[in-house]
């Protein structure tokens, strides 16, 4: 039996959602009414009980249970073989390494950030490739939208009530997507973080929007050179902090220049790390609002967008031609990225 309150609205769909959007239940944007028939195949695809609790939500700590988890799903517009990955996205942001309740309320524009790994990925048609942070994929746009209506929902988190972040960005409706692990040179992300290649996970990061950057070079030097440009800017919240794992999203097509050359990811992080620090000398010395990690530091010395090389992030996703890539500045939580594998049921 499930257990969540019943809500009698309107049968007009358009009148249905303003009803919704009035009890502050939307993220504004158009929702699938969870009906009590479809949040039961929701959960009857796992096989889990209800009342099973998945993770406790920050700032409000409401408890994320199977059935609340499922009544996000339907409204995101999930597929039940989808709701897998959503449960495991939400066990990832629910680990206290995380600092959910920091992203939950901070003011800035800081949104968890999904990436998919694993078989699931084709099984449930996670894009990984062109076009894979959106729009126009159901899966990627759906399995985020569930995560984040259940951070508004089930932790009580309000945009401008409890969330006081000054602008917000578009990725907070939703930011998922899958690593192209076949046409990576490397090992992809799972694998690094410890999992066996044929597992599915979900990885969970703390991530500041995505900065394009258009990089013609062929040379992985002169790529390096290019990309760092684009990371190094001071007001950036990890400079500030000296905290975070920022994350670069290379295309194939990049990859495998890189790939052919011999780099392999540790080689390109320790480059970029010594290519993004900013000597403390070509920043202003007012006192800021908030005190920067740096604030008694000799001006001599020379600030670090994370704390060392290995926390920098390198995944391959999008299309193939080496033409772009994006930059996601990371969360100035030392710990934000956890990695959860995503249960598959057996039918």
């Amino acid at each position: 039996m499930l257990s969540s309150k019943r809500i009698d609205g309107p049968d007009e769909m358009g009148a249905l959602f303003t009803y919704m959007v009035d009890l502050g239940i939307t993220d504004g944007l158009p929702v699938i009414p969870p009906t009590e028939q479809n949040v039961q195949a929701m959960i009857d695809h796992v096989g889990l009980s209800p009342d099973a609790e998945v993770a406790v939500i920050p700032p409000g700590r409401g408890v994320a249970t199977v059935e609340k988890l499922a009544i996000n799903a339907v409204m995101a517009g999930c597929l039940p073989e989808y709701f897998p990955v959503v449960i495991a996205a939400i066990e990832a942001l629910g680990d206290p390494r995380f600092g959910l309740l920091g992203i939950q309320t901070t003011t800035n524009p800081v949104s968890p950030v999904l990436v998919i790994n694993g078989p699931i990925r084709h099984r449930i048609g996670v894009n990984c490739g062109r076009g894979c942070m959106g729009p126009g994929f159901r899966a990627n746009a759906t399995i985020g939208r569930a995560v984040k209506l259940a951070l508004l929902n089930i932790g009580d988190c309000r945009p401008g009530d409890i969330s006081k972040s000054i602008h917000g960005m578009p990725g907070r409706f939703t930011f998922c997507f899958g690593e192209l692990e076949e046409d990576s040179p490397w090992d992809p992300f799972h694998v690094d973080m410890g999992f066996r290649r044929e597992q599915s996970t979900v990885s969970v990061f703390g991530g500041q929007g995505t900065t394009n950057m258009m990089v013609g070079f062929t040379r992985p030097e002169e790529i390096l050179c290019t990309v760092a440009d684009g990371m190094r800017y001071y007001s950036c919240t990890a400079y500030l902090r000296g905290t975070g794992l920022p994350m670069i999203v290379m295309g194939p097509g990049h990859a495998k220049i890189f790939g052919e050359a011999g780099w392999d990811k540790k080689r390109i992080k320790q480059e970029l790390f010594k290519l993004t620090a900013i000597p403390l000398s070509s920043i202003p010395q007012g006192r800021q609002i908030t005190a920067p990690v740096y604030e008694n530091w000799e001006r001599s010395r020379s600030i670090n967008l994370c704390r060392d090389a290995a926390d920098i992030v390198i995944l391959v996703a999008g299309g193939p031609e080496p033409y772009h890539l994006v930059y996601i500045p990371g969360w100035a939580h030392p710990k934000s990225v956890v990695t959860q594998a995503v249960i598959i049921p057996q039918h």
